[in-house]
Protein backbone atom coordinates (compact mmCIF):
# COMPACT_ATOMS: atom_id res chain seq x y z
CA UNK A 1 0.00 0.00 0.00
CA UNK A 2 0.61 3.63 -0.60
CA UNK A 3 0.75 6.13 2.18
CA UNK A 4 0.96 9.50 2.40
CA UNK A 5 2.92 10.93 5.37
CA UNK A 6 4.24 14.39 6.64
CA UNK A 7 7.51 13.31 5.01
CA UNK A 8 5.74 12.50 1.61
CA UNK A 9 4.90 8.84 0.47
CA UNK A 10 5.65 5.74 1.96
CA UNK A 11 5.30 2.62 0.57
CA UNK A 12 3.64 0.00 3.17
CA UNK A 13 4.93 -3.64 2.22
CA UNK A 14 1.99 -6.19 4.17
CA UNK A 15 3.89 -9.40 4.48
CA UNK A 16 3.10 -12.77 6.64
CA UNK A 17 4.55 -11.07 9.94
CA UNK A 18 4.72 -7.34 10.97
CA UNK A 19 4.22 -4.33 8.25
CA UNK A 20 7.23 -1.97 7.59
CA UNK A 21 7.67 1.43 5.71
CA UNK A 22 10.22 2.15 3.18
CA UNK A 23 11.28 5.67 2.09
CA UNK A 24 10.54 6.39 -1.51
CA UNK A 25 14.23 5.74 -3.01
CA UNK A 26 14.68 2.58 -0.38
CA UNK A 27 11.65 1.05 -2.08
CA UNK A 28 13.38 -0.10 -5.13
CA UNK A 29 15.88 -2.02 -2.84
CA UNK A 30 13.03 -4.45 -2.84
CA UNK A 31 12.96 -4.84 -6.46
CA UNK A 32 13.26 -8.65 -7.74
CA UNK A 33 13.40 -8.72 -11.32
CA UNK A 34 13.97 -11.80 -13.66
CA UNK A 35 14.17 -12.67 -17.09
CA UNK A 36 11.87 -15.74 -16.70
CA UNK A 37 11.55 -16.97 -20.23
CA UNK A 38 11.21 -16.35 -23.63
CA UNK A 39 8.54 -17.04 -26.38
CA UNK A 40 8.63 -16.34 -30.38
CA UNK A 41 6.50 -13.50 -31.65
CA UNK A 42 3.26 -14.29 -34.50
CA UNK A 43 5.23 -14.67 -37.48
CA UNK A 44 8.60 -16.60 -35.36
CA UNK A 45 11.12 -13.95 -37.12
CA UNK A 46 12.45 -13.48 -33.55
CA UNK A 47 11.32 -13.51 -29.93
CA UNK A 48 10.52 -11.48 -26.96
CA UNK A 49 11.68 -12.09 -23.56
CA UNK A 50 9.33 -12.15 -20.39
CA UNK A 51 10.63 -10.45 -17.53
CA UNK A 52 8.87 -10.64 -14.34
CA UNK A 53 8.98 -7.90 -11.45
CA UNK A 54 8.24 -7.38 -8.08
CA UNK A 55 8.85 -4.68 -5.67
CA UNK A 56 6.49 -3.14 -2.52
CA UNK A 57 3.85 -5.64 -2.64
CA UNK A 58 3.19 -5.32 -6.69
CA UNK A 59 3.87 -8.11 -8.61
CA UNK A 60 3.99 -7.58 -12.69
CA UNK A 61 5.41 -8.41 -16.40
CA UNK A 62 6.83 -6.55 -19.38
CA UNK A 63 7.64 -8.13 -22.21
CA UNK A 64 10.90 -6.83 -24.90
CA UNK A 65 12.35 -7.68 -27.79
CA UNK A 66 16.65 -7.90 -28.16
CA UNK A 67 16.01 -4.23 -30.04
CA UNK A 68 14.09 -2.96 -27.03
CA UNK A 69 17.26 -3.61 -24.86
CA UNK A 70 19.77 -2.27 -27.66
CA UNK A 71 17.25 1.10 -27.49
CA UNK A 72 17.58 1.29 -23.76
CA UNK A 73 21.38 1.07 -23.99
CA UNK A 74 21.24 4.07 -26.12
CA UNK A 75 18.71 6.38 -24.50
CA UNK A 76 21.20 5.85 -21.34
CA UNK A 77 24.28 6.63 -23.01
CA UNK A 78 22.38 9.95 -24.90
CA UNK A 79 21.42 10.96 -21.46
CA UNK A 80 24.86 10.99 -20.06
CA UNK A 81 24.88 7.48 -18.66
CA UNK A 82 28.16 5.99 -19.06
CA UNK A 83 30.01 2.39 -17.56
CA UNK A 84 26.98 0.33 -19.36
CA UNK A 85 27.26 -3.00 -20.37
CA UNK A 86 27.53 -3.99 -23.81
CA UNK A 87 24.70 -6.37 -25.47
CA UNK A 88 25.31 -10.01 -26.27
CA UNK A 89 26.75 -10.19 -30.41
CA UNK A 90 24.49 -10.01 -33.22
CA UNK A 91 24.19 -13.43 -34.96
CA UNK A 92 24.81 -13.38 -38.79
CA UNK A 93 21.50 -14.69 -39.94
CA UNK A 94 18.96 -12.60 -37.89
CA UNK A 95 18.04 -13.45 -34.69
CA UNK A 96 18.88 -17.24 -32.91
CA UNK A 97 15.46 -19.65 -33.04
CA UNK A 98 17.34 -22.96 -31.60
CA UNK A 99 16.38 -23.21 -27.76
CA UNK A 100 20.04 -23.56 -26.40
CA UNK A 101 20.79 -20.43 -28.31
CA UNK A 102 17.64 -18.16 -27.14
CA UNK A 103 18.07 -19.94 -23.28
CA UNK A 104 22.23 -18.51 -23.49
CA UNK A 105 20.44 -14.98 -25.05
CA UNK A 106 18.17 -14.65 -21.80
CA UNK A 107 20.56 -15.42 -19.40
CA UNK A 108 23.00 -13.01 -21.13
CA UNK A 109 19.89 -10.43 -20.74
CA UNK A 110 19.20 -11.15 -17.48
CA UNK A 111 22.90 -10.28 -16.80
CA UNK A 112 22.65 -6.92 -18.25
CA UNK A 113 18.91 -6.15 -15.98
CA UNK A 114 20.84 -6.71 -13.17
CA UNK A 115 23.50 -4.52 -13.80
CA UNK A 116 21.53 -1.81 -14.55
CA UNK A 117 19.69 -2.19 -11.95
CA UNK A 118 22.49 -2.26 -9.70
CA UNK A 119 23.96 0.69 -9.64
CA UNK A 120 21.99 3.33 -7.89
CA UNK A 121 22.07 6.21 -10.99
CA UNK A 122 20.97 3.46 -13.56
CA UNK A 123 18.53 2.62 -11.29
CA UNK A 124 16.49 5.13 -10.74
CA UNK A 125 17.17 6.94 -14.00
CA UNK A 126 13.79 7.78 -16.16
CA UNK A 127 14.72 5.30 -18.88
CA UNK A 128 14.92 2.17 -17.13
CA UNK A 129 11.53 3.19 -14.78
CA UNK A 130 9.89 3.09 -18.22
CA UNK A 131 11.07 0.08 -19.68
CA UNK A 132 10.20 -1.99 -16.17
CA UNK A 133 7.20 0.25 -15.88
CA UNK A 134 8.13 0.77 -12.31
CA UNK A 135 6.46 4.41 -12.00
CA UNK A 136 2.97 3.04 -13.68
CA UNK A 137 3.10 -0.04 -10.51
CA UNK A 138 4.20 2.08 -7.90
CA UNK A 139 2.87 5.21 -6.49
CA UNK A 140 5.96 6.41 -5.29
CA UNK A 141 7.96 9.37 -6.10
CA UNK A 142 11.58 8.10 -7.38
CA UNK A 143 14.09 10.71 -8.16
CA UNK A 144 16.63 10.78 -10.55
CA UNK A 145 20.59 10.04 -9.11
CA UNK A 146 22.60 11.09 -11.85
CA UNK A 147 24.92 14.04 -11.51
CA UNK A 148 23.27 17.81 -12.94
CA UNK A 149 25.58 19.69 -14.68
CA UNK A 150 25.46 23.76 -12.86
CA UNK A 151 27.56 25.53 -15.36
CA UNK A 152 30.02 24.91 -17.78
CA UNK A 153 33.18 27.21 -18.61
CA UNK A 154 34.72 26.10 -21.97
CA UNK A 155 37.85 26.87 -24.48
CA UNK A 156 36.45 24.79 -27.50
CA UNK A 157 40.21 25.23 -29.09
CA UNK A 158 42.07 23.18 -26.27
CA UNK A 159 41.70 20.56 -23.57
CA UNK A 160 41.71 21.08 -19.93
CA UNK A 161 45.15 20.20 -18.34
CA UNK A 162 44.60 22.12 -14.77
CA UNK A 163 41.83 23.08 -12.55
CA UNK A 164 42.11 25.31 -9.46
CA UNK A 165 38.77 26.26 -7.31
CA UNK A 166 39.79 29.45 -5.25
CA UNK A 167 36.14 30.51 -3.75
CA UNK A 168 37.98 32.75 -0.58
CA UNK A 169 39.99 34.20 -3.53
CA UNK A 170 36.80 34.33 -5.53
CA UNK A 171 38.74 32.73 -8.32
CA UNK A 172 38.58 29.51 -10.48
CA UNK A 173 41.78 28.46 -12.32
CA UNK A 174 42.46 26.70 -15.37
CA UNK A 175 44.61 25.70 -18.08
CA UNK A 176 44.48 24.53 -21.19
CA UNK A 177 46.65 22.72 -23.95
CA UNK A 178 46.59 21.67 -27.46
CA UNK A 179 46.04 17.80 -27.54
CA UNK A 180 44.98 17.69 -31.78
CA UNK A 181 47.24 15.18 -33.85
CA UNK A 182 49.44 18.42 -35.22
CA UNK A 183 49.86 19.75 -31.81
CA UNK A 184 51.91 16.40 -31.58
CA UNK A 185 55.12 18.59 -33.13
CA UNK A 186 55.53 20.56 -29.89
CA UNK A 187 57.91 23.23 -30.81
CA UNK A 188 58.63 21.54 -34.11
CA UNK A 189 55.51 22.16 -35.09
CA UNK A 190 55.76 26.21 -34.06
CA UNK A 191 58.60 26.66 -36.05
CA UNK A 192 57.17 25.58 -39.05
CA UNK A 193 53.81 27.30 -38.29
CA UNK A 194 53.36 29.33 -35.46
CA UNK A 195 50.22 28.31 -33.36
CA UNK A 196 48.10 28.55 -30.13
CA UNK A 197 49.07 25.60 -28.07
CA UNK A 198 47.84 26.31 -24.62
CA UNK A 199 45.96 28.64 -22.49
CA UNK A 200 45.50 30.19 -18.92
CA UNK A 201 42.10 31.90 -17.78
CA UNK A 202 40.42 32.88 -14.23
CA UNK A 203 37.11 33.38 -14.12
CA UNK A 204 35.83 35.15 -11.25
CA UNK A 205 31.62 35.53 -10.00
CA UNK A 206 30.16 38.95 -9.44
CA UNK A 207 27.37 40.13 -7.28
CA UNK A 208 24.50 38.74 -9.20
CA UNK A 209 26.07 35.21 -8.83
CA UNK A 210 26.61 35.67 -12.57
CA UNK A 211 30.18 34.33 -13.92
CA UNK A 212 32.81 36.53 -16.04
CA UNK A 213 36.39 36.08 -17.28
CA UNK A 214 38.59 38.05 -15.92
CA UNK A 215 41.84 37.64 -17.09
CA UNK A 216 43.00 35.34 -20.29
CA UNK A 217 46.37 34.21 -21.45
CA UNK A 218 47.54 31.89 -24.82
CA UNK A 219 50.66 31.25 -24.83
CA UNK A 220 52.44 29.32 -28.16
CA UNK A 221 53.49 26.29 -25.71
CA UNK A 222 51.86 23.79 -24.14
CA UNK A 223 50.29 24.32 -20.34
CA UNK A 224 51.00 21.16 -18.40
CA UNK A 225 50.58 21.70 -15.30
CA UNK A 226 48.44 23.97 -12.31
CA UNK A 227 48.36 24.20 -8.69
CA UNK A 228 46.74 27.65 -6.08
CA UNK A 229 48.59 28.31 -2.76
CA UNK A 230 45.59 29.74 -0.66
CA UNK A 231 47.41 31.92 1.92
CA UNK A 232 49.87 33.71 0.14
CA UNK A 233 47.09 34.06 -3.02
CA UNK A 234 49.50 33.00 -5.68
CA UNK A 235 49.19 30.45 -8.14
CA UNK A 236 51.94 28.46 -10.58
CA UNK A 237 51.71 27.66 -13.60
CA UNK A 238 53.83 24.67 -15.28
CA UNK A 239 54.69 24.64 -19.23
CA UNK A 240 56.32 21.97 -21.54
CA UNK A 241 59.38 23.71 -21.91
CA UNK A 242 60.59 22.77 -18.29
CA UNK A 243 59.50 27.02 -17.19
CA UNK A 244 57.23 27.65 -14.09
CA UNK A 245 55.67 30.78 -14.24
CA UNK A 246 54.67 32.55 -10.58
CA UNK A 247 51.53 34.61 -10.53
CA UNK A 248 50.09 37.16 -7.98
CA UNK A 249 46.68 38.02 -7.55
CA UNK A 250 45.76 41.40 -6.45
CA UNK A 251 42.98 41.27 -4.14
CA UNK A 252 40.77 44.43 -5.54
CA UNK A 253 40.73 43.47 -9.55
CA UNK A 254 41.70 39.82 -9.06
CA UNK A 255 44.25 40.72 -12.24
CA UNK A 256 47.52 38.31 -12.15
CA UNK A 257 50.83 39.65 -12.20
CA UNK A 258 53.72 37.69 -13.49
CA UNK A 259 56.14 37.76 -10.39
CA UNK A 260 58.91 35.36 -11.82
CA UNK A 261 59.64 32.40 -14.21
CA UNK A 262 61.61 29.63 -12.57
CA UNK A 263 63.38 27.33 -15.19
CA UNK A 264 64.03 23.30 -13.45
CA UNK A 265 63.38 21.10 -15.50
CA UNK A 266 66.16 21.12 -18.17
CA UNK A 267 63.17 22.34 -20.89
CA UNK A 268 61.45 19.23 -20.19
CA UNK A 269 57.41 19.56 -19.53
CA UNK A 270 56.59 20.13 -16.10
CA UNK A 271 54.30 17.26 -15.67
CA UNK A 272 52.90 17.91 -11.71
CA UNK A 273 52.72 20.78 -9.33
CA UNK A 274 51.51 21.01 -5.58
CA UNK A 275 51.83 24.25 -2.95
CA UNK A 276 51.20 24.77 0.51
CA UNK A 277 52.12 27.59 2.73
CA UNK A 278 55.70 26.32 2.62
CA UNK A 279 56.69 24.74 -0.27
CA UNK A 280 56.15 24.27 -3.76
CA UNK A 281 56.40 20.41 -5.12
CA UNK A 282 57.53 20.48 -9.05
CA UNK A 283 57.80 17.30 -11.06
CA UNK A 284 59.44 17.20 -14.66
CA UNK A 285 59.22 14.78 -17.19
CA UNK A 286 63.24 14.63 -16.66
CA UNK A 287 62.96 12.79 -13.39
CA UNK A 288 63.27 15.86 -11.41
CA UNK A 289 61.74 16.62 -8.32
CA UNK A 290 62.37 20.26 -6.99
CA UNK A 291 61.03 22.16 -4.03
CA UNK A 292 61.18 25.72 -3.66
CA UNK A 293 60.00 27.93 -1.12
CA UNK A 294 56.70 29.81 -1.84
CA UNK A 295 57.36 33.14 -0.13
CA UNK A 296 61.43 33.33 -1.56
CA UNK A 297 61.11 31.44 -4.86
CA UNK A 298 64.54 29.64 -3.56
CA UNK A 299 65.26 26.51 -4.61
CA UNK A 300 65.57 24.31 -0.97
CA UNK A 301 65.49 20.72 -2.63
CA UNK A 302 66.09 18.29 -5.17
CA UNK A 303 67.30 15.94 -7.19
CA UNK A 304 67.03 13.38 -9.54
CA UNK A 305 65.55 9.91 -9.53
CA UNK A 306 66.61 8.32 -12.79
CA UNK A 307 68.67 6.15 -10.81
CA UNK A 308 65.39 4.72 -8.76
CA UNK A 309 63.13 4.22 -11.78
CA UNK A 310 62.58 0.58 -13.08
CA UNK A 311 63.17 1.80 -17.16
CA UNK A 312 65.18 4.63 -18.52
CA UNK A 313 61.83 5.39 -20.53
CA UNK A 314 59.89 5.61 -17.19
CA UNK A 315 59.53 9.15 -16.12
CA UNK A 316 58.03 10.90 -13.02
CA UNK A 317 54.08 10.92 -13.90
CA UNK A 318 52.58 13.07 -10.20
CA UNK A 319 52.59 13.60 -6.43
CA UNK A 320 50.98 14.55 -3.24
CA UNK A 321 53.25 16.79 -0.70
CA UNK A 322 52.54 16.41 2.78
CA UNK A 323 54.10 19.35 4.00
CA UNK A 324 52.72 18.76 7.71
CA UNK A 325 55.35 15.54 7.52
CA UNK A 326 57.93 17.48 5.46
CA UNK A 327 57.15 14.54 2.95
CA UNK A 328 56.69 14.35 -0.94
CA UNK A 329 54.97 11.14 -2.81
CA UNK A 330 56.00 10.98 -6.34
CA UNK A 331 54.64 8.29 -8.72
CA UNK A 332 56.08 7.06 -11.51
CA UNK A 333 55.11 5.71 -14.98
CA UNK A 334 56.65 2.39 -13.71
CA UNK A 335 53.77 2.07 -10.90
CA UNK A 336 56.03 2.75 -8.47
CA UNK A 337 55.37 5.47 -5.71
CA UNK A 338 58.59 7.16 -3.80
CA UNK A 339 58.28 8.78 -0.34
CA UNK A 340 61.18 11.35 0.28
CA UNK A 341 61.75 13.22 3.28
CA UNK A 342 62.00 16.93 1.63
CA UNK A 343 63.17 18.60 5.30
CA UNK A 344 66.69 18.81 4.02
CA UNK A 345 68.52 18.88 0.90
CA UNK A 346 69.36 16.70 -1.06
CA UNK A 347 66.26 14.58 -0.08
CA UNK A 348 65.94 11.56 1.94
CA UNK A 349 64.80 8.48 0.77
CA UNK A 350 62.25 6.81 3.11
CA UNK A 351 60.31 4.16 1.05
CA UNK A 352 59.09 2.87 -2.03
CA UNK A 353 55.36 1.82 -2.71
CA UNK A 354 55.14 -0.84 -5.19
CA UNK A 355 51.97 0.19 -7.25
CA UNK A 356 52.40 -2.31 -9.87
CA UNK A 357 53.78 -2.46 -13.44
CA UNK A 358 50.83 0.40 -15.28
CA UNK A 359 51.32 4.06 -15.03
CA UNK A 360 50.15 5.79 -11.98
CA UNK A 361 47.88 8.43 -13.25
CA UNK A 362 46.99 10.74 -10.01
CA UNK A 363 47.65 10.19 -6.47
CA UNK A 364 44.92 11.45 -3.51
CA UNK A 365 45.28 11.63 -0.02
CA UNK A 366 41.79 11.20 1.77
CA UNK A 367 40.62 9.97 5.50
CA UNK A 368 44.08 8.76 6.28
CA UNK A 369 44.17 6.64 3.08
CA UNK A 370 46.15 6.94 -0.06
CA UNK A 371 44.05 6.64 -3.06
CA UNK A 372 46.21 5.55 -6.40
CA UNK A 373 44.27 5.59 -9.75
CA UNK A 374 45.95 3.63 -12.18
CA UNK A 375 45.10 1.25 -15.17
CA UNK A 376 40.97 1.05 -14.38
CA UNK A 377 41.18 1.23 -10.54
CA UNK A 378 41.78 3.35 -7.89
CA UNK A 379 43.46 1.50 -4.98
CA UNK A 380 43.32 2.87 -1.33
CA UNK A 381 46.08 2.29 0.73
CA UNK A 382 47.04 3.20 4.63
CA UNK A 383 48.42 6.63 4.92
CA UNK A 384 51.39 5.89 7.30
CA UNK A 385 52.95 8.53 9.87
CA UNK A 386 56.53 9.40 9.05
CA UNK A 387 59.01 6.76 9.94
CA UNK A 388 56.22 4.32 9.72
CA UNK A 389 55.82 4.14 5.42
CA UNK A 390 57.24 0.26 5.83
CA UNK A 391 54.05 -0.57 7.52
CA UNK A 392 52.07 0.67 4.51
CA UNK A 393 49.47 -2.11 3.31
CA UNK A 394 46.54 -2.19 0.51
CA UNK A 395 42.82 -1.37 1.88
CA UNK A 396 40.84 -1.91 -1.03
CA UNK A 397 40.43 -2.10 -4.48
CA UNK A 398 37.78 0.33 -6.74
CA UNK A 399 36.96 -0.49 -10.04
CA UNK A 400 33.60 -0.17 -12.69
CA UNK A 401 33.02 -3.03 -14.12
CA UNK A 402 32.17 -1.93 -17.62
CA UNK A 403 35.06 0.14 -17.70
CA UNK A 404 38.17 -1.92 -18.30
CA UNK A 405 41.80 -1.01 -19.59
CA UNK A 406 40.83 -2.45 -22.92
CA UNK A 407 38.38 0.69 -23.79
CA UNK A 408 39.20 3.21 -20.70
CA UNK A 409 41.76 4.06 -18.51
CA UNK A 410 41.80 6.72 -15.10
CA UNK A 411 43.41 10.02 -15.48
CA UNK A 412 42.62 11.24 -11.93
CA UNK A 413 41.64 11.07 -8.74
CA UNK A 414 39.28 12.98 -6.03
CA UNK A 415 37.53 12.49 -2.96
CA UNK A 416 34.77 14.09 -0.83
CA UNK A 417 35.75 12.72 2.85
CA UNK A 418 32.73 14.21 4.79
CA UNK A 419 30.73 12.13 2.08
CA UNK A 420 32.87 9.15 1.89
CA UNK A 421 32.80 9.02 -1.70
CA UNK A 422 35.76 8.61 -3.82
CA UNK A 423 36.01 10.09 -7.98
CA UNK A 424 37.76 8.76 -10.56
CA UNK A 425 37.86 10.40 -14.22
CA UNK A 426 38.70 8.44 -17.54
CA UNK A 427 40.31 8.95 -20.93
CA UNK A 428 36.50 8.01 -22.57
CA UNK A 429 35.02 11.04 -20.34
CA UNK A 430 33.44 9.08 -17.89
CA UNK A 431 33.46 9.93 -13.92
CA UNK A 432 32.59 7.16 -11.71
CA UNK A 433 31.66 7.53 -7.72
CA UNK A 434 32.60 5.38 -5.24
CA UNK A 435 31.83 4.95 -1.75
CA UNK A 436 34.03 3.86 0.60
CA UNK A 437 32.46 0.92 1.79
CA UNK A 438 31.63 -0.21 -2.16
CA UNK A 439 34.24 -1.74 -4.73
CA UNK A 440 32.07 -1.06 -7.63
CA UNK A 441 30.94 2.22 -8.72
CA UNK A 442 27.45 3.45 -7.73
CA UNK A 443 27.39 6.03 -10.56
CA UNK A 444 29.37 6.71 -13.49
CA UNK A 445 28.34 9.70 -15.60
CA UNK A 446 29.34 10.83 -18.75
CA UNK A 447 30.64 14.29 -18.07
CA UNK A 448 33.39 14.64 -21.16
CA UNK A 449 33.69 13.99 -24.91
CA UNK A 450 37.18 12.54 -23.43
CA UNK A 451 40.18 12.52 -20.81
CA UNK A 452 38.68 13.23 -17.82
CA UNK A 453 42.46 15.18 -16.48
CA UNK A 454 41.40 16.82 -13.59
CA UNK A 455 38.53 16.29 -10.57
CA UNK A 456 37.97 18.25 -7.54
CA UNK A 457 35.70 18.71 -4.91
CA UNK A 458 34.39 21.54 -3.28
CA UNK A 459 32.42 20.81 0.08
CA UNK A 460 30.99 23.91 1.30
CA UNK A 461 28.98 26.83 0.24
CA UNK A 462 29.01 29.03 -1.77
CA UNK A 463 30.43 26.97 -4.59
CA UNK A 464 29.61 23.80 -2.98
CA UNK A 465 28.76 21.07 -2.51
CA UNK A 466 29.80 20.23 -6.27
CA UNK A 467 32.55 18.26 -8.26
CA UNK A 468 33.92 20.63 -10.83
CA UNK A 469 35.53 18.39 -13.68
CA UNK A 470 37.92 19.43 -16.29
CA UNK A 471 38.00 17.34 -19.61
CA UNK A 472 39.85 16.79 -23.11
CA UNK A 473 36.95 18.80 -24.49
CA UNK A 474 37.91 22.09 -23.64
CA UNK A 475 35.14 22.18 -20.61
CA UNK A 476 35.42 22.59 -16.85
CA UNK A 477 32.03 21.71 -15.61
CA UNK A 478 30.40 22.04 -11.97
CA UNK A 479 27.76 18.93 -11.02
CA UNK A 480 25.65 18.74 -8.45
CA UNK A 481 25.38 15.34 -7.02
CA UNK A 482 21.45 15.02 -5.38
CA UNK A 483 20.06 12.75 -3.26
CA UNK A 484 20.89 11.67 0.70
CA UNK A 485 24.25 9.22 1.39
CA UNK A 486 21.13 6.69 1.80
CA UNK A 487 19.82 6.51 -1.66
CA UNK A 488 23.56 5.20 -2.75
CA UNK A 489 23.33 1.86 -1.97
CA UNK A 490 24.29 -1.13 -4.62
CA UNK A 491 21.47 -3.23 -5.52
CA UNK A 492 21.37 -6.94 -5.25
CA UNK A 493 18.95 -9.44 -6.56
CA UNK A 494 16.70 -10.58 -3.58
CA UNK A 495 15.81 -13.82 -3.34
CA UNK A 496 16.93 -14.63 -6.54
CA UNK A 497 19.45 -18.29 -6.16
CA UNK A 498 19.74 -21.23 -8.16
CA UNK A 499 16.11 -23.58 -6.84
CA UNK A 500 15.24 -26.29 -7.94
CA UNK A 501 11.54 -25.53 -8.46
CA UNK A 502 10.73 -24.28 -11.95
CA UNK A 503 7.76 -22.84 -11.15
CA UNK A 504 9.63 -19.60 -9.37
CA UNK A 505 9.72 -17.06 -11.50
CA UNK A 506 12.56 -15.51 -9.65
CA UNK A 507 15.63 -17.78 -9.44
CA UNK A 508 18.56 -17.83 -11.33
CA UNK A 509 20.92 -20.08 -12.72
CA UNK A 510 23.83 -21.96 -11.20
CA UNK A 511 27.31 -20.13 -12.14
CA UNK A 512 28.83 -21.33 -15.44
CA UNK A 513 25.58 -22.58 -16.77
CA UNK A 514 25.16 -20.34 -19.62
CA UNK A 515 28.25 -17.55 -20.90
CA UNK A 516 28.66 -14.40 -19.95
CA UNK A 517 27.66 -11.59 -21.94
CA UNK A 518 30.07 -10.93 -25.27
CA UNK A 519 31.68 -7.11 -24.71
CA UNK A 520 31.86 -5.94 -28.31
CA UNK A 521 35.39 -4.98 -29.23
CA UNK A 522 37.00 -6.97 -26.08
CA UNK A 523 40.11 -8.81 -26.98
CA UNK A 524 39.48 -12.65 -26.64
CA UNK A 525 42.30 -15.05 -25.28
CA UNK A 526 42.84 -16.74 -28.59
CA UNK A 527 43.14 -12.78 -30.15
CA UNK A 528 45.34 -11.79 -27.37
CA UNK A 529 49.01 -10.13 -29.27
CA UNK A 530 46.82 -11.88 -32.61
CA UNK A 531 45.05 -10.84 -34.74
CA UNK A 532 43.60 -7.73 -32.92
CA UNK A 533 46.99 -6.40 -32.84
CA UNK A 534 46.53 -5.39 -36.44
CA UNK A 535 43.67 -2.96 -35.42
CA UNK A 536 44.79 -1.25 -32.61
CA UNK A 537 45.61 2.37 -33.18
CA UNK A 538 49.18 3.76 -32.93
CA UNK A 539 48.56 7.57 -32.91
CA UNK A 540 46.13 9.59 -30.87
CA UNK A 541 44.73 6.52 -28.60
CA UNK A 542 44.23 9.42 -25.59
CA UNK A 543 42.48 11.32 -27.51
CA UNK A 544 39.67 8.63 -27.61
CA UNK A 545 39.86 6.86 -24.36
CA UNK A 546 42.52 4.42 -25.75
CA UNK A 547 45.51 4.61 -23.12
CA UNK A 548 46.18 6.42 -20.11
CA UNK A 549 50.26 7.24 -20.65
CA UNK A 550 49.92 11.02 -21.39
CA UNK A 551 53.69 11.39 -21.96
CA UNK A 552 54.49 8.11 -23.89
CA UNK A 553 56.09 9.41 -27.15
CA UNK A 554 53.59 7.84 -29.68
CA UNK A 555 50.84 10.18 -27.93
CA UNK A 556 49.50 13.14 -29.43
CA UNK A 557 50.28 15.27 -26.24
CA UNK A 558 53.87 14.52 -25.99
CA UNK A 559 56.40 16.99 -27.23
CA UNK A 560 59.69 14.67 -28.69
CA UNK A 561 61.74 17.61 -28.74
CA UNK A 562 61.31 17.70 -24.73
CA UNK A 563 63.65 14.96 -23.72
CA UNK A 564 66.80 15.60 -22.07
CA UNK A 565 69.87 16.59 -23.98
CA UNK A 566 73.37 15.46 -23.34
CA UNK A 567 74.12 18.17 -21.28
CA UNK A 568 71.61 17.20 -18.78
CA UNK A 569 73.10 16.28 -14.98
CA UNK A 570 72.63 12.54 -14.09
CA UNK A 571 73.62 12.97 -10.44
CA UNK A 572 71.07 12.91 -8.13
CA UNK A 573 72.00 16.22 -6.74
CA UNK A 574 71.84 18.78 -9.24
CA UNK A 575 70.34 21.65 -7.24
CA UNK A 576 73.08 23.64 -8.48
CA UNK A 577 72.38 23.60 -12.16
CA UNK A 578 68.99 24.07 -11.44
CA UNK A 579 68.62 27.81 -12.87
CA UNK A 580 71.21 27.27 -15.13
Amino acid sequence: RVSRGGGGFRTEVVGEANAYLLPPMAALATLRASVTKATPIEDHSTYKYHISLQCAGATWEVTKRFSDFDTLLQALGSNKYSGLPSLPAKTLLGSPTDEAAIAGRKEQLRIILHDLLARPDTRTSHQVRQFLALDSHLDVAVRSLLPEALRTFEDPRFGVSGLSVAPRANLLLMTHEDSTHLSRLGRVWSVVEPDELGALHLWCQGPDNGWKRVYSHTYGIKVRSLTWEDTTQQFFVGLEDGKIEVYVIDPDTLKPTMQASLELHHKSPVTYLAASSRRLLSLGFDTAMRAIDVRTRELVCGGRLVKRLKSETDYLSCGHLDDERDRAFIATSGGDIFVLDISRNPPNFLHTIEVGAKPISMLCVSQEALLVAASDYVTAYTFEEKGSEHKTSKLATYRAKHLQAESATLLSVASAPERNWIFGGYTDGSVAIWSRRDMEALVVLGAHQSDVTTLAWQSSAPWGPALYTGGGDGKVTTWLIPGADEDYSLWSPQGLMASTDPNDPFTIPAPGAFPEPTVLGAPSASSAGGDLAAFEPTFGVAAVGGGGDAFQLTNPRVNPQALKTADDSESDDDIVNAFR
